[in-house]
């Protein structure tokens, strides 16, 4: 069976791009794993996409795929602490991020939301828009140049865009070594959780050996050792280079005071360096993607970053005006979420659509498929930005579109990544045109992210 497909269109301007194709029931075991580790989006069967909740045969009730808006919000909002992060992520996580803000609960958790919510004002992160403008300038010009007729890797263009982003507003003390070894372990260490993933689910042991644990150990020893060095060199030097290390770094806790330990500074600035730089670059890939198999909505874009903001630099006060680039991400980030997985955990037997679940169940929030399901979506799989026109998005249930999370764990970067996307999208399309190849149809793979497989090779030319 093919795992993505091209669906006809029934117009000449509707596109149906690449998605993975869901089996017709849960599969068995012997079939469930070898799927997992190749895709985890492969091992979602067709009634994820059409029913409110399912359980797979397999786990004996201890898990199950939920998709319900009401189930959603019940789970991420009204009773969230009676559902705290699944043990994936902690195992996924905990040798690179420690008890940092993505892993850490109950205290630890509001401890550190409270004191770093300050840095993700709405005034902190429009501070940054220049140095965002200036990366993406610099990167239009690169893109620009001489590349006409030439096919560049447009995946591996958006990783180092983003990270030189961050090097500008997070990591501006680092030396250019220690930014391309973040940059490296960050996606090498993401590209191996898939047997974390399984063992979990399958609930098998952390201490049972598995094929990528050798290379998830090196990249994380590589990353806790670099951003130690850096943090350790900056606090001595009275943290000279400003940004949100200096941010952190010297950060209290607004209730006691309280600073936080180099420990946790180290867990958090590699956390939102995980969030900010991989989470936005698969954005902008499978956007400029969409962009290429859809002209007319480059142009659209194109045409509206040039009458908002003229040929010179993206600034703050563009961005509420750039409303179809805006449409146009938000688009893509619902075919395409960044983060396509949820996972969260009962702490007691509970009722849950009309199912019992006992305590320590994993309950699994597929953002990639609540975001095309057949019961909130129509025609889900087909692109249309229009559907982020106001008053359809008004109408939107608010678990139904969550490239971000929701509830009191909704990514704290939220803000950030979105300005961080606009910014760089509205320069690149309005600076370049990128096409097609005609023949590279991408399936979209789950490695806590959401990759590429194969790349994304594109035509770009200055316009």
């Amino acid at each position: 069976m093919p795992t993505t497909t091209q669906l006809q269109a029934t117009s000449a301007n509707a596109l149906y791009p690449p998605r993975v194709v869901a089996p017709e029931a849960a599969l068995p075991i012997w079939r469930f794993l070898p799927a997992f580790l190749s895709n985890p989006l492969r091992t979602l069967p067709r009634a994820v996409y059409e029913e409110p909740l399912c359980s797979p045969p397999n786990f004996g009730g201890r898990m199950a795929w939920v998709t319900a808006p009401d189930l959603v919000e019940r789970i991420l909002l009204e009773d969230h602490e009676a559902f705290p992060k699944s043990p994936i992520e902690r195992r996924i996580f905990a040798a690179v991020l420690g008890e940092g803000i993505l892993t850490a609960e109950g205290q630890s958790w509001r401890w550190q939301r409270r004191t770093v919510a300050p840095l993700f004002r709405h005034q902190e992160i429009v501070a940054l828009v220049p140095a965002m403008a200036r990366v993406a300038d610099e990167w239009s010009r690169r893109l620009s140049a001489g590349t006409a007729g030439r096919i560049r890797r447009i995946d591996e263009d958006m990783t180092d865009a983003t990270f030189d982003l961050l090097a500008a507003t997070i990591f501006a003390g680092a030396t250019e070594a220690e930014q391309a070894a973040l940059k490296h372990h960050i996606g090498a260490y993401l590209g191996h959780t898939s047997w974390d993933v399984a063992f979990e689910l399958l609930q098998i042991p952390d201490w049972v050996w598995h094929p990528s644990q050798p290379a998830m150990h090196h990249h994380a020893r590589r990353l806790q050792r670099t951003i130690s060095a850096v943090l350790s060199r900056e606090r001595a030097a009275g943290f000279p280079s400003g940004g949100l290390m200096t941010k952190l770094g010297t950060a209290k806790d607004p209730q006691t005071g309280e600073p936080m330990s180099d420990a946790l500074v180290c867990n958090n600035l590699l956390t939102f360096a995980a969030a900010g730089h991989e989470t936005t670059a698969k954005a902008l890939t499978w956007t400029l993607y969409l962009l290429a198999r859809a002209p007319d909505w480059q142009d659209r874009v194109s045409e509206e970053v040039v009458r908002v903001a003229g040929a010179g630099p993206i600034k703050a006060e563009h961005l509420d005006d750039l409303v179809v680039t805006r449409r146009v991400l938000k688009e893509s980030m619902r075919l395409y979420p960044p983060a396509p997985v949820l996972g969260r955990m009962t702490t007691k037997p509970v009722e849950l659509g009309g199912q019992t679940f006992t305590a320590g169940a994993i309950l699994v929030i597929p953002v990639w498929a609540i975001q095309r399901h057949r019961a909130l979506w129509d025609d889900p799989d087909r692109f249309d930005p229009d559907r982020f026109l106001p008053e359809r998005e008004a109408a939107m249930k608010r678990t139904q579109f969550m490239p971000f999370g929701f509830g009191p764990r909704t990514c704290i970067g939220m803000s950030f990544a979105m300005m961080e996307a606009t910014v760089l999208l509205a320069a690149l399309v309005r600076d370049n045109r990128f096409g097609w190849d005609g023949r590279h149809e991408p399936e979209p793979v789950s490695r806590v992210t959401l990759r590429a497989k194969g790349g994304m090779p594109l035509h770009v030319e200055a316009r």
